[in-house]
C-alpha cells in the first residue's frame, strides 16, 4: 500500500494514478482528517480494471523478479507435488 499526505501527492498524482491502475492501494491522507483511496474504475464494457483482481508486477520493487530459467528450476521442483 502507498500512503501519501496530500501535500506530498500533489506534485505526483500522475504517478499514484498509474500506481492504482496497476492493482497498487493508493491511500491520500490531509490534515484536517479525510482519507481517500485512489480505485481504479471498470472500463465501459464492464471489465474489472487489470489490477483488480491479480497482483501483476506490483511488488516486484519489493520481492524482485524471476527470469524464466528460474521459473522453470521451480516448477520442476514442485512438479511432484501436484501429482494426485
Amino acid at each position: 500500500m502507498i500512503k501519501v499526505h496530500l501535500r506530498d501527492a500533489e506534485g505526483h498524482l500522475g504517478q499514484l494514478i498509474e500506481e492504482a491502475a496497476a492493482g497498487e492501494e493508493v491511500v491520500i491522507t490531509s490534515q484536517a482528517g479525510f482519507t481517500v483511496r485512489l480505485v481504479p474504475l471498470p472500463d465501459e464494457a464492464g471489465a474489472e480494471p487489470q489490477g483488480s483482481r491479480t497482483v501483476g508486477h506490483a511488488l516486484d520493487r519489493f520481492i524482485g523478479t524471476w527470469t524464466a530459467a528460474e521459473e522453470a528450476e521451480l516448477l520442476a521442483s514442485v512438479e511432484v507435488f501436484e501429482r494426485s
